[in-house]
């Protein structure tokens, strides 16, 4: 794209004696012109006394003004020169490594030394290098020949660390080489092998190496190493033709890599024809065993599980932690599953292997199976200890989601399916705060936490439980969910006799929109708190004319607390509504405190007719009340209950109430 002021339209022109195709852009004043000759690729900005004249040898070539602007374009995009072309060239030393043909590709010639032994081999490629760099540092065109043929031999003969440091030198001093396909495929080959997997998917990612087959064959390798199995077999399939020309401990390990992707996606058959594959390269003994390792695996998965216990008790015994602990950890699962292995054999034979090898996938398997048999033996606190410690070392590996799920399914099934149901409330809750980030955000969350409370309330822990409570309101929700718990907790604390609190705890958590029954049971809870507080008409006020049955309950309490005895009696005859019709079904403790309560306030205010209706409505009901005396003495001998002596009006508020205050 070119700038010229005033530009007027592309006009194109043909040589009619050679046939070249010139393209003429007219331009207004003030003057623009090209003073010299720009040579690109697929054209020549011809110099101009005004506009512009453009030489093109191609034929799909399109020049288009636009204002000031001239666009030249390609439908398939202009070419750049690579900018390693204004290096100068250099013959390859006599017998030096020479360039493989993919980026990616390691030839098993590299490692040749010749009749010279590996160090006196060595010494000279280093010596050609280091001249070459010398020259270099004056000259930023000097040839790069002599460094990547020691880069070659380095990774050939296994020296993968001093590649990438010869290479990192390389681009230092020519930064034009850190976009050759060459200079990133090599690099990104020995960083692959040396394990550093994240920075071989960077070398291996840029464009140069899109289409390259030897780069497939790497990132397929590193998928598996990532456990990413359909990302590996789709690689391995687009590097197949790349494949052979590795040297042949590099064909067994990717045909190895190539047989795990392969049963992870149960494809047996072709793992079974990649192992063959690998057995027949003759690969050294760690590589084999690594091989055996794959196939005691695909064994298992076939039903032959004592062709691959057997394998996997072979491989056990290599004096190699990365093959010996998978197969371990394979052995035991066997063993357990057969019943050789009780749990807690199995469990005292895998703590070892958790700190025997690690920074793995082998890792997090142990470590999940470790959790499971503790779970499964009611052991909570070390499973959860377990499971916790590796989730936050493996975040890339996608093992490591299946590991969070476990760890979330665990603390679920804790508290929220029951099984901590047979610990202590103090052990369950100490159990519930030290892995409190577990708690999941929503209905189940606060589902958990109100059954957790709950149990605390059950054996007198109001404290405890309030503040449980208080995080869930303070950090957790919002809206209607935070009202809701915030209801409960305001009921915590008037159980604990904290009145105050309680308010705070409605007052703080107000909002518009709630539910009709939550709005009924926060008034309720907001007037029994005032209640509490002796300000029985403010109470009074807040319940207003709600008439659901929690404000008939507080509105029969505060007639009772302001020795309305009649009113409060009335109140409760009315909550037991027409239950007196039903005499076949026992009363429940709550309707027999309802009655109770009806029979004392209508006795104590002297209202025989009502106490009467009473006690033909619900003498049926006393043979088989929990209470029997309590619910037949308020109509026992009621002719003889004379009328209370009362206080006098300014003391009747401290005067208690001849049946104590109701609960």
């Amino acid at each position: 794209m070119a700038e010229l002021a005033g530009a007027g339209r592309a006009v194109w022109l043909t040589d009619p004696l050679v046939g070249d195709r010139f393209a003429a852009v007219t331009a207004l004043a003030p003057a623009k012109s090209m003073g010299s000759r720009r040579r690109l690729v697929d054209l020549t900005l011809l110099p101009t006394a005004q506009g512009l004249g453009i030489e093109t040898a191609t034929d799909d070539l399109r020049v288009s003004v636009q204002g000031d602007l001239v666009r030249m374009t390609r439908p398939s995009g202009l070419s750049l020169s690579r900018p390693t072309d204004s290096l100068q060239a250099a013959a390859a030393q006599a017998g030096a490594p020479r360039r493989a043909p993919y980026a990616a590709l390691i030839l098993a010639t590299w490692a040749d030394t010749g009749e010279a032994e590996f160090g006196a081999r060595r010494r000279q490629l280093q010596a050609e290098a280091a001249r070459e760099a010398a020259e270099s540092e004056d000259n930023p065109r000097a040839p790069v020949e002599a460094r990547l043929a020691l880069t070659r031999f380095l990774i050939g003969t296994g020296l993968h660390h001093e590649a990438i440091g010869a290479l990192n030198a390389l681009v230092v001093a020519a930064p034009a080489m850190a976009s050759e396909p060459e200079v990133r495929g090599l690099r990104g080959a020995a960083r692959a092998a040396i394990g550093r997997q994240n920075e071989a998917l960077a070398d291996f990612s840029g464009s140069a190496l899109a289409n390259d087959p030897s780069a497939a064959v790497w990132r397929g390798y590193i998928a598996v190493q990532q456990s990413d199995w359909a990302t590996a077999r789709q690689s391995f399939a687009q590097g197949a033709r790349a494949i052979d020309q590795f040297p042949p401990v590099w064909r067994a390990r990717f045909g190895t890599a190539h047989a795990l992707a392969a049963l992870e996606t149960g494809d047996l058959t072709a793992a079974r024809s990649l192992l063959a594959y690998v057995f027949s390269q003759n690969p050294p003994a760690a590589d084999q065993l690594g091989a055996r390792l794959i196939q005691a695996r695909m064994f298992e998965l076939e039903g032959q599980t004592d062709r691959a216990l057997a394998v996997y008790q072979a491989v056990a015994r290599a004096p190699l932690d990365g093959l010996s602990t998978p197969a371990r950890l394979g052995a035991i699962r066997l063993r357990m599953a057969g019943g050789d292995l009780t749990p807690t054999q199995a469990a005292a034979e895998l703590e070892p292997l958790r700190w025997r090898w690690r920074g793995d996938a082998v890792e997090l398997e142990v470590i999940r199976s470790l959790g499971g048999i503790y779970l499964s033996q009611g052991r909570y606190r070390e499973a959860l200890d377990a499971l916790r410690g590796a989730g936050t070392r493996f975040s890339s590996l996608p093992q490591s989601s299946e590991l969070q799920q476990d760890l979330a399914q665990a603390f679920r099934s804790l508290f929220l399916e029951g099984a901590a149901d047979g610990l202590q409330p103090v052990q369950a809750l100490a159990l519930f705060y030290d892995f409190r980030e577990l708690t999941p955000v929503g209905a189940d969350g606060d589902d958990m936490v109100r059954r957790l409370a709950r149990r605390l309330i059950d054996v007198d822990l109001l404290g405890p439980a309030a503040e449980l409570l208080q995080h869930q309101v303070e950090n957790r929700l919002d809206g209607v969910a935070q009202a809701q718990i915030a209801t409960d907790l305001a009921a915590v604390y008037l159980m604990n006799r904290q009145p105050e609190q309680a308010l705070r705890a409605i007052w703080a958590t107000r909002t518009t929109l709630l539910p009709n029954a939550l709005n009924a049971e926060r008034r309720a809870v907001e007037a029994r708190a005032l209640m509490e507080l002796g300000r029985y008409d403010h109470a009074l006020e807040i319940l207003g004319s709600d008439q659901s049955v929690p404000a008939r309950e507080v509105r029969a309490d505060l007639h009772w607390r302001r020795l309305d005895y009649g009113a409060a009696a009335a109140t409760y005859e009315a909550l037991l509504g027409e239950r007196w019709r039903d005499a076949s079904t026992p009363l429940t403790a709550a309707e027999e405190t309802r009655l109770i309560r009806a029979g004392v306030g209508y006795s104590l205010a002297r209202e025989p007719a009502p106490l009467a209706r009473l006690s033909e409505r619900y003498a049926g009901f006393i043979e088989g009340a929990r209470s029997s005396g309590a619910c037949a003495s308020p109509w026992r001998g009621r002719d003889r209950t004379r009328a209370p002596r009362t206080s006098p009006p300014w003391r009747r508020a401290q005067t208690p109430s001849p049946v104590g205050s109701p609960p």
